[in-house]
């Protein structure tokens, strides 16, 4: 079954000024709703740009992240094999550049300031391509990010879209977009003459999805990939299930570099577009089941 993806704008920002701009409000997890000129790369390259002789001559690009966010990247074997969609993609980037890819971990709030600072060559992670961010540093985006309910085993209330939530409880992560999603969502009930949702904010994902087990909550709007996740492994797919095959707040994820690196951003980039064009990532995203997120690349151009 082809999935549903709908995409919310807003009108508010997360951050009021330059200097939040670059602190840890602008790297809230997924961020504000979809910058449509993220998922716009310009021209896509048909060769390769080589790495700057700094990088190249190490033989290793590191890239800071979280390494904890499946199935975009996670650790396995206590932490001594890493995996997900961004380990494959980012392997596959290392060998068109010639180099090995060696991953540092940081809070999620630390990977900016990492990349800002030259402690990584980039990061990657569920990072959403915000207005905000893309003043702080480069992207280069690779797939699409989205938000999609996760609900008890059984679907118990029958939840197939957002419009079914209406006068029930469901959980949220504090700070994610994920909110304006809820908000809209509730006011459309109220002008159907519907209930509004009752919107329950959580400080971590893992206790979002503990009230929906125990039934306190309806349904978790999370991060489309992890909540397909959930729901699919064996240890939680007795317990969860995603409620309907509608995904919302379409936005594009990247790998960031710093400003004043252009010269990787650029080979970074040259390695992406080349996948896109041979099926290189569709491949990996098929194979991670998010073949429905990956960027509309139909607008670019080949130079």
């Amino acid at each position: 079954m082809r999935r549903k993806l709908f995409t919310v704008t807003a009108s508010v920002s997360l951050c009021l000024t330059a200097t939040l701009a670059l602190s840890g409000c602008v790297i809230l997890r997924p961020g504000v709703s979809a910058n449509e000129q993220g998922a716009v790369q310009g021209e896509a390259h048909t060769r390769i740009v080589e790495l700057p002789a700094s990088v190249k001559d190490k033989g290793v690009m590191v890239i800071g992240s979280q390494l904890a966010s499946p199935p975009l990247i996670f650790q396995q074997d206590g932490g001594k094999q890493i995996e997900g969609i961004n380990k494959d993609i980012a392997d596959e980037v290392g060998k068109r550049l010639g180099v090995k890819v060696e991953w540092k971990q940081f809070p999620f709030a630390g990977l900016i300031p990492a990349v800002q600072s030259g402690q990584v060559d980039g990061g990657m992670d569920l990072i959403g391509d915000t207005e905000q961010r893309r003043a702080a540093v480069d992207f280069a985006n690779y797939m699409n990010q989205a938000t999609s309910p996760l609900v008890r085993r059984g679907n118990p209330h029958h939840i197939e879209s957002a419009a079914d939530l209406c006068g029930l409880p469901v959980a949220i992560v504090r700070g994610g977009v994920q909110l304006e999603l809820a908000e809209q969502t509730s006011k459309d009930c109220v002008e159907q003459g519907k209930k509004p949702v009752e919107i329950n904010q959580y400080g971590a994902p893992g206790d979002a999805r503990l009230s929906v087990q125990a039934g306190r909550e309806a349904a978790f709007l999370g991060n489309t990939p992890v909540m397909r996740y959930i729901s699919e492994q064996k240890a939680t797919s007795s317990i969860f299930e995603m409620g309907g095959e509608a995904t919302y707040q379409l936005q594009p994820i990247g790998i960031i570099t710093a400003k004043g690196n252009r010269e990787v951003h650029e080979s970074i980039q040259s390695a992406l577009d080349l996948m896109q064009a041979d099926g290189t990532i569709a491949g990996i995203l098929k194979e991670w089941n998010t073949e429905d997120l990956a960027l509309d690349t139909e607008s670019k151009e080949a130079k």
